[in-house]
């Protein structure tokens, strides 16, 4: 089999990004991405705002179109210009900073609409599911009730069941607790450790760090578009090889530090 065919992904590959490079005028975004994940492999992304770490997912999401490379998924390469789409979003699904919950639909339908709409399930075969579903993430109670009745966490718990009822084999996550309030993240992070224990092949944008030390197999760090390091995270976080690498694990820290320091001191105001 040749290079250029759709097998050039290796055995053990479920996908492979070659020389990505994606542009937004004259700013360069992903600057000659190469990048493999293995099935049931939890790779954490970690770098600073702007390092083209949510770019990286959404290509690999089709959200964007490459300026040059190709992915391929599963063996196949899907930069292709035939490619189907909605097929290729169903199988690798995608959870955003944001819930992008509808409003006017209660919790179960906006599990079910996008399996009922494009892969054509009878309302009782989804709803079965999606009820499995949000009991997996611990919202089978809240099926009735509406987005707006539901907290920060909750909604992005429902998110990742209306991404999984479309049964995806890898799941993009873009740092999906950015936009939660401090004391609602670990409920986000707890379904994301359960999904790592099923075996879900997970991609990981996110700034939590003891979650990325506890449940990544590996880790990389982004700057500027280029993956500057890479390895099992807790080398990469406590020894980091690079320089840069450093610089942003320092000011992550220094961050933490001061945000605990704020929580402590609002704490103290209260009483």
């Amino acid at each position: 089999m040749t290079e250029g065919s759709a097998a050039a992904t290796r055995p053990g590959e479920m996908i492979r990004l070659e020389a990505v490079r994606k542009s937004f005028g004259d700013n360069v975004v992903l600057d000659g991405i190469d990048l493999q994940v293995a099935p049931g492999e939890v790779l954490e992304v970690i770098g600073a705002s702007g390092s083209g770490k949510s770019t990286l997912l959404r290509c690999v999401n089709l959200l964007e179109r490459l300026d040059s490379g190709r992915i391929l998924f599963e063996g196949r390469e899907i930069t292709e210009g035939d490619v189907n789409v909605s097929a290729i979003r169903q199988r690798i699904g995608m959870v955003f900073q944001q819930f992008n919950l509808f409003p006017h639909l209660t919790v179960l339908d906006n599990v079910t609409l996008a399996a009922r709409r494009i892969r054509r399930l009878r309302r009782k075969e989804a709803d079965e599911r999606a009820h499995a579903l949000l009991k997996q993430v611990g919202l089978e109670e809240k099926a009735g009730q509406h987005p707006h009745q539901l907290s920060g966490g909750q909604q992005q718990r429902v998110a990742i069941a209306r991404a999984l009822m479309m049964e995806p084999t890898v799941m993009l996550f873009d740092e999906v607790t950015s936009a939660l309030d401090p004391e609602l993240v670990g409920e986000v992070l707890l379904v994301m450790r359960q999904l790592a224990q099923q075996g879900m092949t997970m991609i990981v944008v996110t700034h939590e760090m003891q979650f990325a030390r506890e449940v990544g197999d590996r880790l990389i760090f982004m700057d500027q578009g280029r993956i500057v390091e890479q390895g099992i995270p807790g080398s990469v976080l406590d020894s980091p090889q690079e320089e840069r690498t450093r610089r942003f694990l320092r000011r992550s820290l220094q961050l933490a530090h001061s945000l605990e320091q704020l929580s402590i001191t609002d704490e103290e105001l209260a009483r």
